[in-house]
């Protein structure tokens, strides 16, 4: 049976953090909404697949731009998250941007 997750991160710092860790080898990740809560200046966003040796497997992105009072979808279609890997977030100005990560686990 599938079950459906939301996981979130508020104050997304500059240095890379965690925000959906891989349980099962049927995760699909729906989508990863990023806002900016700043109603004054854009902000980058960087996002990462790690395996469990912590190393980067790919970019999902790479230094997106984020505009002041804006928000974007970092993944235009489903991506497979096999168990033990992570998605990891870093932003170019730390504690205006937070996350929304849906996805499912079969």
């Amino acid at each position: 049976m599938a079950s459906f997750f939301n996981d979130s991160l508020r104050q997304i710092p500059t240095t890379e953090t965690t925000v959906v860790t891989s349980t099962s080898d049927s995760t699909i990740v729906l989508s990863i909404l990023i806002a900016n809560r700043e109603g004054v200046s854009a902000a980058d966003i960087t996002c990462a697949h790690k395996d469990a040796s912590d190393v980067i497997q790919n970019y999902l992105a790479f230094t997106i731009v984020v505009p002041a009072d804006a928000n974007v979808d970092l993944i235009g279609n489903k991506y497979i998250l096999p168990s033990g890997e992570k998605l990891v977030l870093s932003a170019s100005t730390s504690g205006i941007l937070d996350a929304a990560v849906s996805y499912v686990t079969v």
